[in-house]
């Protein structure tokens, strides 16, 4: 089904914070939050009994397919088939090396994971993998020779199913690569809706999508930056020229108070300007994250004369980032993925 495997990394690679204060370096895709083991409507249930996190001995089955405990030296050689497929792992990790590349691979997956091959047939080859990560992260891949077939929409559902008939298990959450449509789609079909974005290391977004078990009401809907300026007209300009900002209300001639969104959309973030009228300023510290064109961000702020209190600087946690300094000494970091 095209590019039907999501783009999760290795649970190995942990998680962080946003930007250089907090980026949530974890690259799950589906988040299970709080997953407890159990059995869904399976047709075969191997020794051992119930399914243990890190070693889950339940098989699952749907219409279609045979969701086996998955075995990485088992498994290897048909999965590696997908592993060395450039178009499959256009939003994964690199290909494998070779069959033990693979292996390891797998290995370092299932570890205190539960992890499924997926299957045709109860005997035969492995065509991808379904996996719950760390007991907060649901990943798939499949063997791009049987894409659009709907596979990986009906071994997603099953496990998803799966785990909202277990004890404490509230919600699922994707997080899929924004130029990543396919998984994208994916996630709508499942019955996911989006939930939000955040940054990721490379160009573009994570669009983070989200199912609750039971209808959740709204109760925090917004939280919003408030920055005392010298001059709302003037500051009201700087982020829009920096960061294309909008105005979406502003309050007497000339403005005394100006409302900023972030995004295109009404009712999206946004950061509110407040003239100081003569008070003394505290200046506060911010964070921008960016999609992509630092850079070119960078380049604006010199132009506009404004103080780059530290230089563009690559992170290890995988961002960008540089401090700006508005005139009323508020610091802004901007942060955004390496290479751009």
């Amino acid at each position: 089904m095209g590019r039907d495997p999501v783009n999760a990394l290795s649970a190995s690679q942990g998680g962080g914070g946003a930007s250089g204060r907090g980026l949530l370096r974890r690259a799950c895709v589906l988040r299970v939050a709080r997953w407890h083991p159990g059995v869904r409507t399976c047709r075969r249930v191997l020794s051992g009994g119930g399914s243990t996190v890190g070693r889950v001995t339940v098989a699952l089955s749907t219409e279609r397919l045979w969701l086996d405990p998955l075995d990485p030296v088992r498994d290897a050689v048909d999965l590696h088939v997908a592993f060395t497929d450039p178009e499959v792992t256009t939003f994964k990790s690199p290909v494998s090396r070779d069959v033990q590349h693979s292996v390891d691979r797998l290995t370092e997956m299932v570890r205190n994971n539960d992890y499924w091959v997926v299957r045709e047939a109860p005997d035969g080859p492995g065509i991808g993998f379904v996996g719950l990560i760390g007991g907060n992260g649901l990943d798939w891949l499949l063997s791009r020779g049987v894409w659009g077939r709907g596979y990986a929409t009906e071994a997603a559902t099953a496990v998803i199913d799966h785990a909202f008939r277990q004890p404490g298990v509230d919600r699922v959450e994707a997080w899929v690569d924004g130029a990543n449509s396919r998984s994208l789609a994916l996630a709508r079909r499942v019955g996911l809706t989006e939930r939000g974005q955040m940054p990721q290391s490379g160009p573009g977004t994570r669009v983070v999508l989200g199912k609750s078990r039971e209808p959740v009401p709204t109760f925090v809907i917004n939280l919003v930056a408030e920055l005392e300026v010298d001059d709302v007209a003037a500051s009201m300009g700087l982020f829009e020229t920096l960061f294309q900002f909008r105005a979406a209300i502003v309050v007497g001639d000339p403005p005394t108070y100006a409302s900023l969104d972030i995004g295109p959309w009404s009712g999206s973030r946004r950061l509110d300007l407040v003239a100081a009228e003569g008070k003394p300023i505290t200046p506060s510290s911010l964070t921008v994250e960016l999609a992509n064109d630092l850079d070119a961000v960078h380049a604006r702020a010199m132009a506009a004369g404004l103080r780059i209190a530290e230089p563009v600087t690559d992170r290890p946690w995988g961002r960008r980032e540089f401090v700006l300094v508005l005139p009323e000494g508020h610091e802004i970091t901007v942060s955004g993925p390496i290479g751009t």
